[in-house]
């Protein structure tokens, strides 16, 4: 719409308006996008439908963010489960399945062993592959070569003095647990020893399962907090009323992507290279993060 210096020069280009007319008044100010709310969400909305919200709205994720923390942590929950699901129980389900279960390994599978006076003694080194978990016993030497570990893997280590429990990622071996076997085991133990300690292996197979998704979760959190260290910045300068903790679940939900592409492909035998898979789920996480902010960026906070 045109605008004029006053009001004569109005009347001059357009005429007077007719007597009873309502006057004219100024174009409306289009609305601030502070005030536009599409980033919202339900206020009780459930852990599959921000699961989806993650995946295919990302416009939507500081709504997200602005929930209860307590359905944040449900959330946290749920992806740590998740990645469990495909990384470890399923893969050690169906090697339970395959192998006929645990006694049917030791008593049929397994070579035989026996400690003595602290010292663990095997006539073979053996090992036990169940999903992402191995058992490795080697008495060849006081501790398993550090060189035996699997990428990506988690891993009891059994030499002839230690047990340990060690989990491998980026090259990198972290030793969760480590003493010496005498501390785990009584004297004499053999393998109809073991055999008849299948239902606490059990337990152990539950146990490792539950140290794996704290692990995957504590990765993906410190990254949430990384991120976020690029991602305040921004949210700062958009006029929304956003604070660190905010910004940080956020950072969380844009990894949700990224969480499947690189444990999809772990949980497939990683046939595509792991970096390039990291990269493409960086990227795709840098993206969700930047894009909810993009059109209240021109806005800032300083006075």
């Amino acid at each position: 719409m045109k605008s004029y210096l006053n009001d004569d020069e109005r009347q001059k280009y357009e005429g007077t308006p007719p007597e009873g007319a309502p006057e004219q008044e100024n174009e409306p100010e289009m609305p601030s996008p502070k005030s536009d709310l599409d980033f919202e969400v339900p206020e009780k909305v459930s852990v599959f439908e921000q699961f989806r919200i993650s995946i295919v709205s990302p416009k939507q994720l500081i709504g997200l963010s602005t929930m209860k923390v307590s359905r944040f942590v449900r959330y946290t929950l749920f992806m740590g489960f998740l990645m469990t699901l495909m990384l470890y129980i399923i893969p050690v389900t169906v090697t339970l399945i395959h192998i006929g279960g645990l006694r049917d390994l030791f008593e049929n599978r397994t070579p035989d062993f026996k400690l003595t006076n602290g010292v663990l003694e095997a006539k073979e080194r053996f090992t036990i592959e169940l999903g992402s978990c191995d058992i490795i016993v080697d008495t060849s030497g006081a501790i398993v070569p550090e060189d035996s570990y699997e990428a990506h893997r988690l891993t009891f280590a059994i030499g002839s003095r230690k047990l340990q429990a060690v989990i491998s990622n980026n090259g990198m071996n972290y030793v969760l647990v480590e003493g010496a076997i005498k501390d785990y085991l009584p004297e004499g133990f053999d393998r109809q020893m073991l055999i008849s300690a299948v239902p606490g292996f059990y337990i152990a197979l539950v146990l490792a399962g539950i140290i794996l998704m704290v692990i995957t979760l504590g990765k993906y959190l410190l990254a949430s907090l990384l991120y976020m260290l690029i991602a305040w910045g921004i949210a700062r300068n958009t006029g929304l009323d956003l604070n660190k903790g905010n910004v940080f679940r956020l950072c969380f939900y844009a990894q949700t992507i990224g969480m499947l592409l690189v444990n999809i492909n772990k949980a497939t035998g990683g046939y595509l290279p792991s970096l390039i898979v990291s990269m493409v789920g960086i990227f795709i996480t840098l993206l969700y993060i930047f894009k909810p902010f993009r059109p209240y960026a021109r806005y800032s906070t300083d006075e």
